[in-house]
């Protein structure tokens, strides 16, 4: 998951150019994210406060003048668990659409080969 956190950040950083603050609040959803399965409904609000707890603890124990709002943090958690959950930990629906695409080409040059 190092792989593709370090990607994240590199698309927020330099490709999308959001705010220190922003920034911030994303990267505290994956610091806070173990490897265990993605949170339920019920635990992500429990995730999510965790997480913005961390955060703000972190951020006054380095003496940090970020202030982050807790509806905004809310809101791009929710974000950022959506996109680990597509393009991160749903690999077996990526190997399924591959496996699909595949099988299309396949069925295609068996029609045009007759």
């Amino acid at each position: 998951m190092g792989k593709e956190r370090n990607k994240r950040e590199y698309d927020l950083r330099v490709l999308n150019c959001v705010s220190e603050s922003e920034y911030e609040s994303r990267m505290a959803v994956w610091n806070s994210l173990t490897l265990v399965a993605t949170p339920s409904v019920p635990e992500t609000k429990g995730f999510i406060d965790e997480a913005f707890n961390k955060l703000q603890q972190d951020l006054k124990e380095a003496s940090r003048e970020l202030s982050i709002n807790y509806t905004d943090f809310i809101a791009m958690a929710h974000e950022e668990l959506n996109y680990i959950k597509v393009f991160v930990a749903d690999k077996t629906a990526q190997y399924g659409w591959y496996a699909a695409i595949v099988l299309m080409i396949i069925g295609t040059v068996a029609l045009c080969a007759q």
